[in-house]
């Protein structure tokens, strides 16, 4: 077996090894200039100078381009990875702006409608303060006046020895008595409204009768010059509601007419409807002026000052309707007469026929 030099082997490899590199640097000049002439670069011819191998110790042109390319398209991906990092947390960022402007904006609002709430409370408080302040005022001055009444008139009562006088003195103990007691229930009603405990208590009755029976009980009141009318339709009709509530408000009523009615007639009247009635109470008194009329049934509200009363009578009423489920109205005309008005969901039923649709209380 024929044995090989080393040294030419490795002689023949490095030749190999040149040869590649010059047929791989002419490739790469073709490939980036291909407009320059065939000729433009000779072949080389590379003789070996018989000396040891040696090393190259630079790299081909080819594998620079290659590892340049490696590198320019790692760093595009990095750019565009980062990019898209940062793309996302500028989106994030808006975002979080976004959110952060709409909880500002929220947080004004919060603290606009704070601040209206809170000036709202201290003037309900303040009118609270000065709702009290006037019911102590009335309320001092309304008891005070009857109880005067009813010790002054018992005293006289006592000592008197005729009796017309005796009989004069009773009835007005009996009316301060009456208004006394009045006073009371209007503020225990007033005390039930204001915790939530007033209780209806619902049955079945007739409203022709409730309408009399409210005419009888004030007829002792009236003057000679004012009388008092009932008017009601052809036919009776019951209702199931709260009897005492409802002749509790058409009462009072009859009671503010009575107060401002010096001549002519109250007219205490009821209508029925397919799932309501209408009640009301007319009078030619001296009626109300427009600019009060919006507040008649406001508490401590009163059209004349100096009339008796503390002012929440109609209140009362106008809560009572309410929790009934019905409405309260008020319909009037200076120096012409008033017209107060409920009406409160039902279904009247026809009984009997009435064969008077209008009495006349003298």
């Amino acid at each position: 077996m024929e044995q090989i030099n080393p040294y030419i082997h490795a002689k023949n490899k490095i030749q190999d090894h040149i040869n590649f590199i010059v047929s791989s640097e002419s490739m790469f000049l073709n490939i980036t200039s291909p407009l320059r002439p065939e000729n433009a670069f000779p072949t080389r011819t590379i003789n070996i100078i018989k000396k040891p191998p040696t090393v190259p110790t630079t790299f081909p042109i080819s594998l620079i381009n290659l590892f340049l390319i490696i590198i320019f398209t790692y760093f595009v991906k990095e750019y565009r990875r980062y990019r898209l990092e940062l793309d996302k947390t500028l989106l994030e960022y808006h975002s979080y702006v976004v959110k952060m402007d709409k909880l500002e904006k929220e947080n004004i609002q919060l603290r606009r409608e704070l601040a209206i709430e809170k000036n709202a409370a201290k003037e309900r408080k303040e009118k609270v303060n000065q709702l009290k302040a006037a019911f102590l005022a009335n309320i001092s001055h309304e008891i005070r006046t009857p109880l005067n009444a009813i010790v002054g008139f018992s005293n006289l009562l006592i000592e008197s020895k005729d009796v017309s006088e005796r009989r004069q003195y009773a009835q007005i103990i009996s009316a301060n008595n009456e208004l006394l007691l009045n006073l009371v229930d209007n503020i225990l009603d007033l005390a039930k409204i204001e915790s939530g405990y007033l209780c209806l208590h619902t049955s079945s009755f007739s409203l022709s009768e409730l309408v009399r029976e409210i005419a009888m009980k004030c007829e002792s009141r009236v003057s000679d010059e004012v009388k008092i009318i009932v008017k009601k339709p052809e036919n009776d009709y019951w209702a199931e509601l709260d009897k005492k509530r409802i002749a509790q408000v058409l009462e009072h009523f009859v009671m503010n007419a009575l107060k401002y009615t010096s001549q002519g007639y109250i007219e205490i009247t009821y209508e029925v409807k397919e799932a309501a009635v209408i009640l009301s109470v007319t009078d030619t008194g001296c009626g109300i002026p427009s600019d009060k009329l919006n507040k008649v049934f406001d508490r401590f509200e009163k059209a004349d000052s100096f009339v008796q009363g503390i002012g929440i009578g109609l209140s009362i009423c106008k809560s009572i309707v309410e929790q009934m489920g019905g409405c309260i109205g008020v319909e009037s005309e200076l120096n012409a007469g008033s017209k107060f008005w409920i009406e409160v969901p039902c279904h009247p039923i026809c009984c009997s026929e009435e064969k008077n649709s209008v009495y006349l209380m003298s």
